[in-house]
């Protein structure tokens, strides 16, 4: 259940249960155990040899990552 904080401005603020900081941690876990691997395999192959890996930031609008994922693709 979200619990209600006072921001400086004195606005009602949320966290949701996976903003707080034991699931961010988990989350930067999981990423380093199961995801990293992944990305360090595919660029040290991309050094020797053709291959079709792009890197697209997930920081932005929804409208503009699909745009970076759509231009990728089209690579």
């Amino acid at each position: 259940m979200p619990r209600a904080l006072n921001d400086v401005s004195g606005e009602p603020l949320v966290q949701r249960d996976d903003d707080r900081e034991e699931t961010v941690r988990e989350r930067l876990q999981v990423y380093h155990r199961q995801t990293r691997p992944l990305v360090d395999f595919y660029r040290a192959r991309a050094a020797h040899e053709p291959l079709r890996y792009r890197v697209i930031s997930g920081v932005g609008t929804v409208a503009d990552i699909t745009v970076a994922l759509v231009v990728a693709l089209a690579q």
